[in-house]
């Protein structure tokens, strides 16, 4: 219908009509999630639960069998925990995916971190404790469930890494086949493990000299945590027992290994440079 200035009714209205956008704001998420509790149902993360199915089960298979316990039980353990973390590990990703825009990025990344590993591994416990209350296994419970533990961590740093970049999305218009999401994890993975030295190798650039002892024992204290856990003791040997006195921690050899790791990226950014 024309009005009196020559507009149109339905033209006037469309372009009024504001564009609804996903909330950047880590309060907005959360909201959001609380007020449309159906999106744990509409954009359940079936790549999230494929693949962390497969990742998590050989965790209980091995714990098992080292354990001594036999062939039946450790595939008894890691198909409990394929099916737990199939079911779970998709509401899982709905959560990172919601959190995904939320800025600025360390926001979501403590979110992330304190929501994700924490609820999975309460009720992760109450299945494996169960399992293992039947088949009378419960020694091999906390060494299989703190193995776990460390893999969440992990797993959810790098879940909301790929998922800003457009990789594991489901639902969604950039959203893509998890066949194609597959093919670019190489590249994705790559750029994970590099994001800390590049972020080091750049503060040495600007200047931030201050900062970088800081990051290194971050990482350090990060390296030690994680590489306890899963191997179950603080320190390494060699030679039948014998240790090294200054490489007797994991998290010392963790900065040396990312200290080289900062040589090599400010050693490509130099020669990007010069070409």
């Amino acid at each position: 219908m024309p009005l009196p200035d020559g507009s149109n009714m339905k033209e006037l209205t469309a372009d009024e009509t504001p564009v609804e956008e996903e909330p950047h704001t880590l309060s907005g998420v959360t909201l959001s999630l609380w007020n449309e509790p159906g999106r744990f149902v509409k954009y359940w993360n079936y790549k999230g639960a494929v693949l962390s199915g497969v990742i998590r089960a050989p965790i209980f298979f091995v714990t098992y069998l080292i354990g001594k316990e036999t062939l039946r039980l450790a595939i008894g353990a890691a198909v409990v925990q394929f099916l737990f973390r199939f079911l779970f590990a998709g509401v899982g990703g709905t959560l990172i995916q919601a959190f995904r825009h939320v800025e600025p990025a360390w926001k979501a990344l403590i979110a992330i971190l304190l929501l994700v590993p924490l609820i999975s591994h309460i009720l992760e416990f109450f299945v494996q404790a169960g399992f293992a209350y039947v088949t009378d296994t419960q020694n091999l419970t906390d060494a299989a469930i703190l193995r776990s533990v460390s893999v969440s961590i992990i797993s959810a740093l790098f879940t909301l890494f790929a998922m800003r970049r457009g990789i594991m999305i489901v639902g969604e218009s950039e959203s893509k086949s998890l066949v194609s999401d597959i093919s670019k994890l190489p590249a994705v993975i790559f750029h994970f493990v590099a994001f800390i030295p590049n972020e080091i190798a750049g503060m040495i650039r600007r200047g931030a000299f201050l900062a970088i002892p800081l990051a290194f024992l971050a990482f350090g204290v990060f390296a030690q945590v994680i590489v306890w856990a899963v191997m179950n003791k603080p320190s390494w040997t060699y030679n039948n027992g014998k240790e090294i006195a200054v490489l007797k921690y994991w998290g010392v050899d963790g900065m040396i290994l990312l200290a080289i790791a900062v040589a090599m990226s400010l050693a490509t950014h130099a020669r990007r440079n010069r070409n």
